[in-house]
């Protein structure tokens, strides 16, 4: 009974176009289940809040010194899809896809007698784990068009051999793809120069004499071979901006320590091959930890990773059993094996020159393993030829299954770690605008580096502008927000009456150390702005912000102003205890004591504590402006409870209570306790 039940997959067959819809999902599993709450990261911030602000002129501006033909491309995209994180996400998505169903069309045509070739190599390519920043939908949504590009081209250039009759056709839409790749960026330069190598193996099917074969090979390479060095002129000797962000270094160093150079440019080649591959794949191995990622996400991990094994472990065995006998029977079916690893070293080999030159070494921490892009599909090819060298059929599709399926489960914990990263930024803006309903233009904002991975304060400068900019002037940047561990930099110094000045590309900040405005975020705890009074000695902080204590001006705070949270950050957050200590804050900055003490009984009604004893000052200072002066010393010994290292902030806060309030016996009994319990110095 049981073997009837499962006799139709003995005579279930899969028609070639069942591959990419696998790959579509494959894709969805690895990068879309968490696409409703993912947003916009790192470089997606400034791009997005430009062409917001700005139009096309400020996204002109900002590609202008750095990649201009890419930036026409980004104009286009961005006209479409506007500024809601999720259009970019299924973008992303969808053109990653893209890339990974032309490696496959492509390789069919290389290896034509061998569609499992393709098929494995495609599926390799589409969940590398090298590359981490899929989330990162803005900039790699454009990035992967033109991974297409030069994928199309190649694409395109077989078919001119393959189909003769329409050689023109294709070699002009090739050339067409192949241009648009080699001037939109440096990414996949020298990676072009493979495509002789994947016209040899194309041809290897045709009975030509190895010299014919040559000569035809040279022929349709010729004009990609004059167009790319065409443009590798103009980029080395007329594009002024190519070396602006990155120099050329290891030629410097050639030119002084020639041995020196070469010895560490084969060390860093030797070291990116190893991580690009081996490393890389082997994260997929690594299991999460459920402290940190959650039971329930975890629970999610593994349920994932299991269904995507168990799935492309049937379809790859269908796939196979499908698959035309005289293909998985030639007595040559693993020569397209050892072409594969062959042709992926090279590949690989090719793929770190615009890295290497530099002296930037690939790496899989964010945000360096972007230069793990050009690598992908060198090592998809190497470990597709590699499964196939090993012996039995179950045992090469069963290890298949598991590192792609592993790498699904493994891409959905990367998709987590970012959409914590686009919740815990959002929190901040909010508490932002919960505390700031205005500000001064020209105001820099000193921030401590946010517990976030993939932000920066370069980044984060966007959506401040955004919520507060009013753009007047369209070079002009209101604000900047700075991490104060930059200083050096854009900020020169912990001193006042120093100019700052921020090239945002698009736009300029110019502003003055003596207009800022310090904060100290560590979630839980809510967000704070710095008291220079309190702030500048409190040992409950870090060095540096104690430093940053010092710049921190409250008074460009505005009451009512013009924040005005844009709709990407979704709905309003629930209004919790951080929600009423940003109000009771800016109440007190005011000197609304009433509403302070008002704010504080519906603080505290919530049954919600603070995970600061920071958060408790601004109450104490409200009930003791309001003559509550038991209340005040009660919130005072619940701080000190926390940590002796409160209690010199705790007496300077009460000499400012003493200085602000008007004298009475019970001020002076409740200032006289203060003094005894904490050692203060009158």
């Amino acid at each position: 009974m049981g073997s009837k039940r499962w006799a139709w997959l003995k005579n279930c067959s899969l028609p070639p176009w069942s591959l990419p819809l696998a790959l579509l999902l494959v894709a969805v599993l690895a990068y879309g289940l968490l696409i409703p709450w993912l947003g916009f990261y790192w470089d997606d911030f400034p791009w997005v809040w430009i062409a917001e602000a700005m139009g096309p002129g400020g996204l002109q501006r900002y590609f202008a010194t750095n990649r201009p033909v890419w930036g026409l491309l980004y104009q286009a995209t961005s006209a479409v899809l506007g500024s809601e994180p999720l259009g970019w996400q299924i973008f992303s998505l969808l053109m990653r896809w893209t890339t990974a169903l032309l490696v496959w069309l492509l390789l069919r045509r290389v290896w034509s007698r061998h569609p499992q070739a393709a098929a494995w190599t495609s599926l390799l390519f589409l969940v590398y784990p090298g590359f981490r920043q899929q989330a990162v939908s803005v900039v790699y949504g454009n990035l992967w068009v033109i991974k297409a590009a030069f994928l199309l081209s190649l694409y395109l250039n077989i078919l001119a051999i393959k189909i003769p009759q329409r050689r023109l056709t294709y070699h002009g839409l090739g050339l067409l793809f192949s241009a648009v790749n080699l001037l939109s960026m440096e990414y996949f330069l020298f990676p072009d120069l493979l495509r002789p190598v994947l016209l040899w193996a194309a041809m290897g099917d045709e009975p030509l004499p190895p010299k014919a074969r040559l000569r035809r090979v040279l022929f349709n390479w010729l004009p990609y071979l004059a167009l790319w060095v065409g443009v590798t002129i103009w980029r080395a000797f007329f594009f002024n901006f190519q070396t602006t962000n990155y120099q050329l270094s290891f030629f410097a160093q050639l030119r002084t320590h020639p041995g020196q150079a070469l010895l560490a440019l084969v060390e860093m080649i030797f070291n990116s091959l190893w991580k690009v591959s081996v490393t890389a794949w082997g994260s997929v191995f690594t299991l999460p930890d459920p402290a940190s990622l959650g039971k329930a996400t975890t629970l999610a991990f593994y349920a994932l990773s299991a269904a995507a094994v168990l799935a492309l472990g049937i379809y790859l065995a269908l796939a196979q059993r499908s698959a035309p006998a005289s293909t998985t029977g030639a007595p040559k079916t693993v020569s397209w094996a050892w072409q594969a690893v062959g042709i992926g070293l090279l590949a690989c080999l090719l793929a770190g020159w615009p890295f290497w030159l530099i002296q930037v070494e690939p790496d899989l921490i964010f945000p360096l393993d972007r230069f793990t892009l050009p690598f992908m599909l060198g090592v998809s090819l190497v470990l597709a030829g590699l499964l196939r060298l090993i012996p039995p059929a179950w045992l090469r599709l069963g290890l298949l299954a598991v590192l792609v399926g592993l790498a699904v489960g493994y891409q959905f914990r990367v998709a987590n770690d970012y959409r914590r990263d686009w919740e815990a930024q959002s929190r901040f803006f909010w508490q932002l605008a919960w505390r700031m309903p205005g500000l001064d233009a020209g105001t820099a904002l000193l921030v401590n580096d946010l517990p976030v991975t993939h932000y920066s304060d370069n980044s984060l400068t966007a959506p401040l502008n955004w919520i507060y900019g009013q753009q007047g002037s369209p070079d002009q940047m209101d604000y900047l927000l700075l991490y104060p561990s930059r200083v050096g930099g854009s900020l020169p110094e912990f001193v006042p009456g120093l100019p700052i000045y921020e090239d945002y590309l698009a736009a300029q900040f110019q502003g003055s150390t003596s207009q800022m405005v310090g904060l100290y975020y560590a979630p839980p705890a809510c967000l704070r702005v710095l008291d220079p009074r309190l702030d500048v000695e409190n040992d409950m902080l870090p060095w540096v912000m104690q430093y940053a204590a010092l710049l921190s001006n409250p008074a460009y705070i505005r009451a009512g102003g013009q924040a005005a949270m844009p709709q990407v950050f979704g709905a309003e957050p629930e209004h919790g205890w951080c929600y009423y200590f940003q109000e009771a804050e800016l109440a007190r900055q005011q000197g609304d004591w009433p509403q302070v003490v008002a704010l504080a009984e519906q603080a505290f009604a919530l049954g919600e504590y603070p995970n600061d004893p920071a958060e408790r000052y601004t109450f104490i200072e409200g009930y003791a402006h309001t003559a509550q002066w038991d209340q005040a010393l009660e919130q005072s010994f619940l701080a000190q409870q926390v940590s002796p290292l409160v209690e010199p902030v705790l007496c300077r806060l009460w000499q400012r209570i003493a200085d602000e309030t008007p004298a009475s016996a019970e001020q002076e009994a409740a200032r006289q306790t203060i003094n005894q319990e904490f050692g203060c110095v009158p």
